[in-house]
Parts: C-alpha cells; structure tokens; sequence
C-alpha cells in the first residue's frame, strides 16, 4: 500500500524552500542541501514567519538530543551563510539583536512545490498582492493560518495563566 503525501514549500522572492527534502531551490535553477538542523531551524522559522524565536527557543525545538548550545549556534551560522547567494541576501533570515531570528513572510507557501515546464524559465514577476487563491487551488491551505492562531492562543493562555499564579 503506497500513501501520497503533499510535501511544503515555502517560495521566496528569489528561493523556494522544501522541508521535506531539505533544499532550497534557487530561481537560477541551483540546488542547495540543507543539513537536517538547519532545515529544522528554517522550518520553525518559516512556520513562526515575522515572530522572532529567542536562540533558547530554537535549539530546544530544534536540536538534536545530544547537541550542546555552541553546535547550535554554528548550526545558526552555517545557515546565514547559506541564506546569501552571490554575495547577495536572498533568504530574508535575520538576526533581530539579542532578541532571536526571524524570517520574513515567504510570498507563497505551497501545499507542494510546483513543477512545470516553464520551471526552466522562471518567471520572476512577483504575484499581485491583490490575488488570493481560489478554494479549488491545490496551493489553498487554511490548515497553516489556523495551526499559527492555535498556537499563538495557546502561548497567549499559557502567559496568562503564568501571570496569574
């Protein structure tokens, strides 16, 4: 018996990032492999888009059980390094002070990554901001913005009940 299973992508002005497979995708047609860790940490980022995770938070989430915090932060390093191509920022990981990291909102995020023929020919006119998908397109997902909202309300109720001890 064989399950199909949709995997996530989350596309970038100039990158598209795959989880399941740990690649990003590069609109040149480059291909770069992420280590297990650093397409964990990205992930979380990408999933927690905007919101800035404190290092703590990451690498409890995120490292494997026998890691240190100084693996870790070379993790955090070796994945900014990959974040430029060319010498340019193309994957918008930033370090926001002493705070944490953050990622910015990918343009799209996929229930699968597309391919098509024209992959070979990368449009790279951004989509307009307008444009909303259609309940029909397999890109639809509701599941994300509700799984983020579950999960907001649940640290909200869980500061709160902290607060009021």
């Amino acid at each position: 018996m064989t399950t199909k299973v949709n995997t996530r992508c989350y596309r970038f002005p100039e990158v598209d990032f795959e989880p399941e497979s740990r690649t990003l995708y590069w609109t040149d047609q480059a291909i770069t492999v992420l280590s297990y860790e650093e397409s964990r940490m990205l992930e979380m980022l990408c999933y927690y888009a905007g919101e800035v995770l404190s290092s703590r938070t990451l690498f409890k989430q995120v490292a494997l059980p026998d890691s240190s915090f100084a693996q870790h932060q070379s993790v955090v390093t070796s994945l900014m390094a990959k974040s430029y191509r060319n010498g340019k920022k193309c994957l918008p990981f930033d370090v926001v002070g002493e705070f944490g990291f953050r990622v910015a909102l990918p343009q799209q995020t996929f229930a699968q990554r597309p391919t098509t023929p024209a992959e070979n020919q990368p449009d790279l006119t951004p989509p307009p901001a307008t444009q909303s998908p259609a309940l029909g397109d397999p890109s639809f997902s509701i599941t994300k913005p509700l799984i983020v909202l579950i999960a907001t309300a649940s640290l909200i109720i869980g500061i709160t009940a902290l607060l009021t001890q």
